[in-house]
């Protein structure tokens, strides 16, 4: 039965589940942490499921019964769901997020780039939240919460983040959103559409995860289809995958 992750048993279920699964063993366990006091309807588990539900859309590691999970995400009001395990039943697959890694004290080779550009860019190890915010999510919820949530995990040292700056102005940055059991999760890399195809993005990235890498924490991700060549030519290695589902 699913239920409330506020139990010791459901604790740790919830961790069990997250156990193994692609980027969520890491990124699951630190929001549940975090976040399950101010944000109780939340998280959730199953003798094998560990659910995240964040408005219309959840986030699930490990299994449960396919029924089950279609008739719960179904009373939580959820539209879509990306899982390492079951597929609930009667929604439509939409595709895979494809996860890579880079183990813990190995170097990606820094991408090639426009140097002329390279040069008047400065890169920021301490971005201002709110800055990240605004350039990450111009208008909407979504950039307070952002906003809220970046500046809870930085002052638990949960998260880091870095950017490069043209003339004051963010132009590009990726961030490790979650760092837990000698692992960090990568996410919202972006770089600014003017700036797009020019090296700065994919230098910004490998350096940061060198960065990481080089302190003994094993670096992971998950990327849309279009992103899998981006990651492999960076020297990212493939590490499973996540299914993408879409309620009827």
């Amino acid at each position: 039965m699913i239920a409330r992750a506020v139990t010791p048993q459901g604790k740790k279920r919830f961790l069990r589940a997250c156990r193994g699964a692609p980027c969520f063993e890491v990124l699951l366990p630190v929001e549940r942490s975090l976040f399950a006091r101010s944000q109780p309807g939340r998280f959730y588990a199953g003798p094998s499921l560990a659910l995240d539900i964040g408005g219309a859309d959840a986030l699930a590691a490990g299994g449960a019964d396919p029924e089950e999970l279609a008739a719960f995400l179904h009373f939580c009001g959820c539209g879509s769901l990306i899982t390492s395990g079951t597929a609930p039943a009667g929604w439509r697959s939409a595709g895979q997020l494809t996860c890579f890694a880079l183990p813990a004290g190995r170097l990606l080779p820094l991408p090639p780039a426009d140097e002329a550009l390279w040069g008047r860019l400065v890169l920021e190890t301490e971005p201002a939240a709110g800055a990240l915010a605004a350039f990450l999510y111009p208008a909407g919820p979504a950039r307070d919460d952002y906003y809220s949530a970046l500046c809870t995990k930085r002052s638990r040292g949960l998260a880091r983040v870095w950017a490069l700056t043209l003339d004051g102005q963010i132009a590009a940055t990726i961030g490790a959103y979650a760092i837990r059991g000698g692992k960090a999760y990568l996410a919202c890399g972006c770089t600014d559409p003017e700036l797009r195809g020019r090296g700065a993005g994919g230098r910004l990235a490998a350096l940061f995860a060198n960065a990481l890498a080089a302190e003994g924490l094993e670096v992971c991700l998950a990327c849309c289809p279009e992103r899998v060549g981006f990651y492999t030519r960076l020297g990212f290695q493939a590490a499973g995958s996540l299914g993408r589902y879409l309620s009827p």
